[in-house]
């Protein structure tokens, strides 16, 4: 006798058209949806069969060649896993599999996924148990790239040439750009064995987050000249990634690439996992670092970088100040390119060779530059005087003391800001 399948209820329904003609931009951004979905409803589904974008007719033709490695499949059949099933008795007579199943296509402009067929009806109830012991979050990015247990295990940790060739043999494609980046560093370790290296993959996700790379000789450079070390960053590069690098100042004032990072843009904290990476490497320089200096994103970190770097002075780089500071200004109102006053005036009041000096450019300021600007100003800027500028601590006695100690912070200002303008 052939069983008929349960017909939907209301709420099942109503599930359904919810779910069809939703749209994702990414496979990625389809994945984490989908695991939230089967997480509110106890229920696990597998991949049965799948057709990747790179194998389509028209995969070469705009826009999708540009798309490939973000939404990968244009086909992909999702059925429920029954995971009660595995565990019944074989004396057991063979049961009908769950006929609940969610389709995914590309759609017909082939700039997304969409889901075109859905059927949740199971037949079988939802067992929390069950669930949890064989829910794997990110399993749907795992089938694309790298098993999801295997990154996490793997994150935030140096890893040995060993680690890459068994990364290499478990990838399964070049999804998010992990096998380019394997392969990579398997040329680095072929090159240089004993150079350090640490990943970090997105959590529960087989997706790149951030690379720390130091060679062997920049490492025997970082050791030799720490005393002074820069840090800068640039957004954006390739229109994709963010660069970290750290240099060190060797004996001649040139600043030398000690160590560098790439991220994906918006990595939280990357100054602080520079830097506890790069004393990882090399922990004999922790109490050798004298002057740190960095753009203003350090203040943003300031704590954990004094207790990283007990014995350093810690200092924003003025050319990248004075330019976050203009650029806040035109934000705020007030001020524009062609401005004849404020930039002058902000540079005035960097490169104050005095404690009169600066006082004067500050109170030119106040007066000249927007109210909201000067709220900014006075909340960010002012209270971390010591890090780019002469700090107005005193109008007494002290100071005569405030000038030469300012006097030595612009020497070592000017050896900086000229490091960063020629080497970068």
């Amino acid at each position: 006798m052939e069983l008929t399948e349960p017909s939907p209820s209301p709420a099942v329904q109503k599930e359904e058209q919810e779910l069809l003609d939703r749209t994702f931009f990414s496979w990625a951004e389809f994945s984490r949806f989908f695991d939230k979905w089967c997480q509110q409803r106890l229920v696990v589904f597998s991949v049965k069969s799948s057709t990747r974008v790179a194998r389509s007719p028209w995969a070469n033709t705009p826009p999708l060649y540009r798309l490939i490695h973000v939404l990968k499949y244009s086909y992909v059949l999702l059925v429920c896993k029954d995971v009660r099933m595995s565990n019944k008795s074989t004396a057991w007579p063979p049961q009908p599999s769950c006929p609940a199943f969610i389709t995914v296509k590309l759609s017909p402009l082939r700039d997304r996924l969409v889901v075109t067929e859905c059927q949740l009806t199971h037949s079988h109830p939802a067992c929390p148990r069950e669930f949890a012991y064989h829910f794997r979050p990110g399993h749907l990015l795992a089938n694309s790239c790298l098993p999801v247990r295997i990154t996490n295990q793997i994150s935030k940790q140096f890893v040995a040439p060993a680690d890459v060739h068994r990364l290499l043999t478990h990838c399964k494609g070049p999804d998010h750009g992990v096998l380019d980046a394997l392969q990579v560093l398997e040329g680095l370790f072929r090159t240089d064995p004993e150079a350090k290296v640490k990943l970090v993959f997105v959590e529960d996700q087989a997706m790149v987050e951030s690379v720390f790379l130091l060679t062997s000789r920049t490492r025997a450079l970082l050791r030799r000249f720490p005393r002074i070390l820069l840090v800068d960053r640039l957004p954006g590069l390739q229109g994709a990634l963010d660069l970290m690098a750290v240099l060190c100042v060797d004996s001649a004032g040139r600043a030398r690439q000690a160590a560098c990072c790439v991220a994906r843009p918006g990595t939280p904290s990357l100054l602080r996992f520079m830097l506890v990476s790069l004393l990882q490497s090399a922990p004999d320089v922790k109490g050798r670092v004298r002057c740190l200096t960095a753009g203003p994103e350090v203040a943003g970190q300031l704590r954990a970088v004094r207790q990283l770097l007990p014995c350093a002075r810690v200092q924003i780089c003025r050319a990248q100040g004075l330019e976050t500071l203009f650029s806040k200004a035109q934000e705020l109102g007030g001020a524009s390119q062609e401005d004849p006053d404020l930039w002058p005036l902000l540079c005035r009041l960097a490169d104050s060779k005095s404690y009169t000096a600066y006082s004067e450019a500050l109170a030119e300021l106040r007066s000249q530059a927007p109210t909201a600007f000067i709220r900014y100003f006075e909340h960010n800027w002012a209270p971390r005087h010591d890090m780019w500028v002469v700090p107005p601590l005193s109008n007494g006695p002290e100071k005569n003391k405030l000038n030469k100690s300012w006097r030595a912070h612009q020497d070592a200002a000017v050896i900086h800001d000229f490091c960063f303008n020629s080497c970068l």
